[in-house]
């Protein structure tokens, strides 16, 4: 009995055994077949052989026929399209060179000048020549000598004051007379009044007096007929004694003048004498003396 068991499964085992051989055997058939179908397709390599290609792809050579046909390359028509021809724009070479650069050994020879221009210039110069030089220096001569004048000119100044009255008032002959004297005018040169450095009348003449209307001047045999609206008061630099001195001087006299007749003063350009004013002829009297000495 238990021989009979034991060989019922030795048959069994050896059953088993053989089949899973075979399935394993199988198994590797069918992977081996899909492997050389996926990689080395038979259909494809009939196809291919079909077409006229072998298993590496190359077919066979193939002739062209006719000579024609190789005359008439339709491919490179493309590239046979014709061009413009290019006209160079830069000067054409002279091919033809000269005797003396043909040896580039040979000593440089000194290049012929063309006077031609210059000839054609020295007309003009000669014009020019004949330009009258007399006429200049005396043209510039009367400029120097009329620059001297003005010189002169500049190297002086009048500073002056004016006195007016109202147009209802008016200044009398003989009160003018009474006015003068305590201040110190003179009658002198011009018909006209003048203050000098000493209040006698002795000295140089620091400023001087006028009628500031027609005929400007007095008539001192006349002064009783005399009637005038306005006087001016004026000094030239440069003066005796201190110019701002001078000025001051001037400037009380031109006021007393203006209280004593109920007048104003005003400056050289006729407008009322202010404390500004005043400051602007004593500059003008510092710059001009400062002038005077740096043209010493």
């Amino acid at each position: 009995m238990a021989s009979d068991l034991r060989m019922v499964l030795i048959i069994l085992g050896a059953l088993v055994l053989g089949g899973l051989f075979l399935h394993g055997l199988w198994t590797v058939r069918k992977n081996s077949s899909k492997t050389q179908h996926r990689y080395h397709p038979e259909e494809n390599t009939k196809d291919d052989t079909a077409e006229g290609f072998d298993e590496l792809g190359v077919g066979p050579v193939r002739v062209v026929k006719g000579a024609a046909a190789a005359k008439k390359p339709v491919e490179l028509k493309r590239f046979n399209t014709p061009r413009p021809e290019l006209k160079p724009q830069s000067r054409p070479i002279d091919v033809q060179r000269p005797a003396e650069q043909n040896d580039l050994f040979s000593e440089p020879k000194e290049p012929s000048l063309n006077f031609s221009a210059i000839e054609q210039v020295e007309p003009s110069l000669s014009a020019v020549d004949d330009f009258d030089y007399e006429n200049e220096v005396a043209t510039d001569s009367a400029h120097s000598s009329s620059s001297a004048s003005e010189s002169e000119a500049s190297s002086s100044e009048v500073l002056i004051l004016y006195v007016l009255l109202p147009e209802n008032k008016e200044i009398q002959g003989q009160e003018l007379l009474s006015a003068l004297t305590p201040l110190g005018f003179k009658y002198g040169d011009m018909d006209i009044f003048h203050r000098h450095q000493d209040s006698a009348g002795n000295g140089e003449v620091l400023f001087s007096l006028a009628n500031m209307f027609n005929p400007g001047t007095f008539a001192l045999d006349k002064m009783e007929q005399l009637s005038t609206r306005g006087l001016s008061l004026f000094m030239t630099l440069p003066g005796p004694g201190e110019p701002l001195q001078n000025f001051n001087l001037m400037n009380n006299a031109a006021k007393k003048l203006a209280e004593e007749f109920g007048g104003q003063v005003l400056d050289g350009q006729r407008s009322v004498l202010t404390v500004q004013t005043v400051r602007h002829y004593v500059e003008r009297i510092r710059e001009f003396q400062r002038q005077r000495l740096i043209h010493r």
